[in-house]
């Protein structure tokens, strides 16, 4: 992992590329932004680059260091994350060894899958918090730690997770921090964090990915092709994870959603309509409608574009039959304004928000947008 690994995030590294050469290296970074932006990954290259023999802002690649830093088995590098706890484990046990045979190879499978993907979330069966077993370890390595080595870097990902006990501990190590040591957290939920932790951290904000870079890097790294690429980018919130997640997700499924969800509001039965809605709410969550939304608003848009500009213009993942017997039947839709009130009901269903009302509004100003007729 090195920082042309990391996807975008331009800004950041020139500020962590900054920090090295001028040497003013902080105790404590805390990395914050969405999931699935590179928070990890950063941590990790930063980590590959503080340690790496050479001392520079790149890291070479070449020394011990740097090809120990490939696996993720440094000897002054540990990643710190959830576990569950070992059956017998008391306070002051080593977190890993305490765990059975089982979950300590699933520890270390996760270790290795991180290390060849570092945008994937480290996922331990029945571990929902990061142990205070985990923190106390910090201390315990940076007295094994041998004088004269690289820097003893401790990388704690999800730092939301950490409990109360572990953030108490956690807090006393950044307010006494070890000699020629760097901890780095990475955390999406930053608000969950101890606000006495958060003023001891250097804040790193990661920025959104845009668009291109998610749609290139799903192409060239995950061989998705292009124009689904395209779909799961402007799908994903500025989130490379979460364009993964759509991805794996079926996002054909959505788009014949969608499809129904258009012939049934623009028909004659607005009962089956509501119906259709009230089943479509229920069994969805927030997420999963937020992107049947976009699906939607990408179908919209697809559309007009068929309209305006031609056939060349509109990717494989449309049917075109669909959009052209929509243009046929209403060719004098208002499809900007379909997509503003697409957009409106995305926003709402963000909030606490009765959500088969904010459907059932979605459609009807949908039908008035289409026929082009004013509101009913």
């Amino acid at each position: 992992m090195s920082w042309n690994s990391v996807i975008g995030q331009t800004r950041v590294k020139n500020l962590l590329r900054n920090a090295v050469s001028s040497g003013t290296t902080a105790h404590a970074y805390l990395f914050i932004g969405a999931e699935g932006v590179g928070k990890d990954a950063l941590a990790i290259a930063f980590a590959k680059v503080l340690n790496c023999e050479q001392g520079k802002p790149e890291a070479c690649g070449r020394c011990q260091s740097c090809r120990w830093m490939e696996s993720l088995q440094h000897p002054d590098v540990r990643l710190i994350f959830a576990l569950k706890t070992g059956r017998n484990e008391k306070t002051g046990d080593d977190p890993i060894a305490a765990l059975s045979e089982d979950a300590i190879e699933a520890v270390r499978s996760e270790v290795k899958a991180k290390a060849q993907d570092p945008y994937r979330r480290i996922e331990i069966p029945r571990a929902n918090f990061i142990k205070v077993n985990s923190i106390r370890q910090i201390r315990r390595d940076v007295a094994l730690a041998q004088s004269g080595s690289g820097r003893n870097i401790f990388l704690v990902l999800g730092a939301e997770r950490l409990n109360l006990e572990a953030s108490n501990s956690l807090l006393k190590t950044l307010e006494e921090p070890p000699p020629n040591t760097v901890i780095m957290l990475t955390s999406a939920h930053p608000d969950q964090l101890l606000p006495t932790i958060i003023s001891r951290c250097q804040i790193v904000d990661c920025d959104l990915l845009s668009e291109t870079e998610i749609s290139e890097t799903l192409n060239a790294r995950d061989g998705v092709e292009m124009s689904m690429a395209v779909m799961a980018a402007e799908l994903s919130n500025g989130s490379y994870g979460v364009a993964r997640e759509i991805l794996s997700a079926d996002m054909h499924r959505y788009r014949d959603e969608v499809v129904a969800f258009m012939r049934s509001t623009l028909g004659s039965s607005h009962a089956k309509a509501a119906q259709e809605i009230e089943v479509l709410t229920t069994e969805s969550d927030r997420l999963d409608l937020d992107r049947w939304l976009r699906t939607l608003q990408l179908w919209i848009r697809a559309a007009y574009v068929l309209r305006e500009v031609g056939p060349e213009s509109i990717g494989a993942f449309h049917k075109r039959e669909d959009l052209q017997s929509f243009l046929n039947r209403f060719p004098a839709a208002n499809l900007v304004l379909a997509q503003e009130e697409v957009e409106r009901s995305i926003a709402l269903v963000r909030k606490n928000i009765y959500l088969p009302l904010v459907f059932l509004n979605l459609a009807n100003n949908l039908r008035n947008a289409i026929r082009n007729t004013p509101n009913e």
